[in-house]
């Protein structure tokens, strides 16, 4: 069996078997976001045995219809036909099929019966299956997806996504791009596995130069001894995130039904192995984008000192208080850098981290102050990364966002949380964001997160 994925990533020619006129059905999804994304729309070759011609395109009515051989295969169609559909894949040297209808192990013995008949002639054929029950792939040539996915909303990134349920490459992708602006380099959507599964996916990330993270959600491990293996290595140089399901009782009997997965034997099993190679594990999808958004656009910090720049006290209090539970350090401040703070602050008040910055704010004006102790801090070398909290209030208006991106000269981690009016709120978070910043909703999380930054950038080999 061929172990290269690129027929799925980088095909010279489509098919899409099950192409549907009715613009609220998934096989005319498929084909807009097909022919929107992919370079050569000469070589996309849309199959329906009922229409001729759909969004512009001439429709075939098979396979054997096309004159030239097919690299990908894209079909939504009930599972019952596909066995055959793999003999005209075959005659016409298909490399590689994504079957993106359900209805396969999942349902119960018939479903498991079909879904092992397209595995043994995907072997036999030396053809590549990806799926079923899944929705293929996004990537910046290329979305396989039925969920529509406009240009404005699609974004390029480092960032690596792999996700057995099928609206992980829906809904998921969609929050990544329009609330985080975190963009992908590869979003695969590989649901009950029958043959590419995490293992291929992982192998083909740790040789693309353009992947900096992984992340993975996955309900199960078809071969967790490769997978460890695969993981040991790629985390020598990039992250590696997992997000577990089925780790309840309750949770793996849903996983059955979702996506047929009973492979990983106990959660507490799965969890020691994937201790072992110093995969990063998230609880749940919240905190599965937090630890993404972080690694893709923040630079890793080169220790563990931790300064807390708030214009609430009390803000820094519970700030050190998580801190002290964590891999962090509040280090105190030399003289030297006490000193140069203190030109900014009123001589009633001396310094310290965490630093309450409301009597420099009254002095300078929020944006003067925070453009004037963020540097000083980050110039120091005493301090590796940063926790700016803001109040957002009317007398705070002066904060600029902007603040964010002029600081990334200095190549080290800022995260800032925001409290207060949710209209400025929302305003301040989306403009971070765009300019590639990071902002939580809470100082925990923030905490949590620099932390797995820390101990990834301690453990680089």
């Amino acid at each position: 069996m061929q172990s290269d994925l690129s027929c799925f990533f980088h095909p010279e020619s489509i098919a899409i078997v099950g192409v549907s006129r009715n613009t609220t059905k998934a096989g005319y999804g498929i084909l807009k976001n097909v022919l929107w994304t992919f370079s050569n729309t000469e070589r996309i070759y849309p199959i329906n045995p009922k229409a001729t011609e759909i969004l512009g395109l001439k429709v075939f009515h098979s396979l054997k219809d096309i004159e030239e051989n097919i690299d990908l295969v894209i079909c939504f169609v009930t599972p019952k036909v596909i066995p055959a559909l793999l003999h005209e894949c075959n005659e016409k040297g298909v490399k590689g099929v994504i079957i993106e209808s359900a209805g396969f192990a999942e349902i119960g013995e018939e479903g498991k019966r079909v879904q092992n008949e397209i595995s043994r002639l995907g072997k036999e054929f030396n053809i590549r299956i990806w799926g079923g029950n899944c929705m293929g792939t996004i990537t910046d040539e290329l979305i396989t997806t039925f969920e529509p996915i406009t240009a404005d909303m699609r974004q390029k990134g480092v960032v690596s996504i792999v996700g057995q349920s099928g609206y992980f490459s829906g809904a998921v992708i969609l929050q990544m791009f329009t609330e985080r602006y975190l963009g992908v380099r590869t979003a695969a959507s590989i649901g009950n596995r029958i043959d590419v599964d995490e293992c291929d996916l992982l192998e083909h990330f740790m040789s693309d130069y353009e992947t900096r993270v992984a992340a993975f959600y996955l309900e199960g491990l078809k071969q967790p001894r490769k997978f460890l293996r695969l993981a040991k290595d790629f985390t020598k140089t990039k992250p590696l995130i997992c997000l577990l399901g089925g780790q309840s009782e309750v949770g793996r009997k849903a996983a059955l039904s979702h996506t047929s997965s009973t492979a990983h034997g106990s959660p507490q099993l799965l969890s020691n192995v994937l201790k072992q190679s110093k995969i990063i594990q998230a609880t749940e999808f919240g905190e599965f984008f937090n630890i993404m958004e972080a690694f893709a656009k923040l630079p890793l910090p080169a220790g563990n000192r931790l300064a807390i720049v708030t214009i609430t006290g009390a803000g820094g209090v519970i700030g050190a208080d998580i801190a002290a539970n964590f891999n962090i350090k509040i280090p105190q401040l030399s003289d030297v850098t006490t000193k140069k703070l203190q030109e900014f602050f009123p001589k009633w008040m001396s310094p310290k981290n965490p630093l309450d910055s409301w009597p420099a704010f009254e002095i300078h004006g929020l944006a003067k102050a925070l453009h004037q102790i963020i540097p000083t801090l980050f110039e120091s070398n005493e301090i590796d990364m940063i926790l700016l909290m803001i109040a957002a209030m009317q007398v705070a208006i002066t904060f600029d966002p902007a603040l964010i991106n002029t600081m990334k000269k200095f190549n080290k981690p800022i995260i800032t949380y925001i409290v207060g009016d949710n209209r400025i709120k929302k305003e301040w978070t989306t403009q971070i964001r765009l300019e590639g910043g990071v902002v939580y909703d809470d100082i925990n999380t923030a905490i949590k997160v620099l932390d797995h930054m820390v101990r990834f950038a301690s453990s680089k080999e």
